[in-house]
């Protein structure tokens, strides 16, 4: 969990469930999932700054990278394994946010409660939303090309966020920016790297065909008269899937992390990623950070473990 120069070990078999933090014998773990791309070596300021239980989740090669709902009944079946009853906490870093809400479902269907759920830079309608994925709106998702869109948007902000966090000022990050770059190219690139690409590729098709089940969409052939939903009542009904959750959700943004990629004209209607028209009661916290040096902002360390150790912990 270093950030080292060079890029780390890739993950095992068996290794789903990473222990940053042991903790007090008494503490709920904070469980967080891996972002979009499946590792975890960003959480590494997590680890060190952290005073209380952190699990991590991380895609593993026996992962099942088949569906949404399969990804996250592995990850249920994987924590019930170690912690048998709960209540539970659950965090979500990035595009894994649509993962956490699956896997709260998933508790709560079996009458565990989840007693937080934090999102950290990123909220599921952002998938529907202009610039930082398929624009509904202008491209229904019936249409051959959404899921491309969809696919290149995702990429392409997920650069471009890499390059302007920390400032701009991250070495390492432009190496990750330019190595992803090189890899969508078909170009060499370190394994990591690679692998990173390879698993982000697979988990937005994975998205991808589970946005079309939520909204009840088949998708279309390269026929030019196919029948569309309104790009509103497709983001509607992705809204509906995320308010059946009960836990009490709250979400972190970074300055420049994905609120910095909205478009001005946007501004208006995805200045907190769409938090508020799905939980309006949800606690929004907006940091001076970007989308991986969030992680290292000391506000959002002390507020995910806030109420659940003693504040002489802190």
């Amino acid at each position: 969990m270093h950030d080292k120069d060079s890029w780390p070990e890739l993950s095992r078999a068996g290794q789903t469930i990473v222990k940053l933090r042991d903790g007090n014998a008494m503490d709920i773990p904070l469980i967080i999932i891996h972002g979009g791309g499946g590792a975890i070596h960003a959480f590494g300021p997590l680890q060190r700054k952290f005073r209380s239980a952190l699990w991590a989740l991380q895609v593993t090669p026996d992962t099942p990278l088949t569906t949404v709902e399969d990804q996250a009944n592995f990850y249920y079946d994987k924590i019930k394994s170690e912690r048998r009853s709960g209540p539970y906490r659950l965090a979500a870093f990035s595009a894994s946010s649509i993962i956490g809400f699956a896997l709260t479902r998933i508790f709560e269907r079996n009458g565990d409660t989840v007693v937080q759920f934090a999102l950290i830079d990123h909220f599921p309608t952002t998938f529907l939303a202009p610039v930082l994925g398929v624009d509904v709106t202008q491209t229904p998702l019936q249409y051959p090309r959404a899921r491309k869109e969809f696919i290149d948007a995702s990429f392409d902000n997920l650069v471009v966020m890499t390059r302007r966090d920390g400032g701009g000022n991250v070495p390492r990050r432009h190496r990750l920016a330019d190595g992803l770059s090189d890899a969508r190219k078909g170009l060499p690139t370190a394994p990591f790297i690679q692998s990173h690409k390879d698993i982000l590729d697979r988990f937005l098709n994975q998205v991808f065909d589970f946005m079309l089940v939520i909204c009840g969409i088949s998708e279309g052939s390269a026929s030019s008269d196919i029948a569309c939903e309104p790009g509103h009542k497709v983001i509607k009904a992705l809204e509906d899937w995320l308010k059946a959750v009960d836990a009490p959700v709250s979400i972190y943004l970074g300055s420049y992390g994905m609120i910095g990629s909205i478009p001005v004209k946007h501004r208006k209607d995805w200045y907190d990623l769409g938090i508020h028209r799905c939980f309006p009661s949800a606690k929004v916290i907006y940091l001076q950070a970007g989308h991986y040096d969030i992680l290292d902002n000391d506000v959002l360390i002390n507020s995910l473990q806030d109420g659940f150790i003693p504040s002489s912990r802190l």
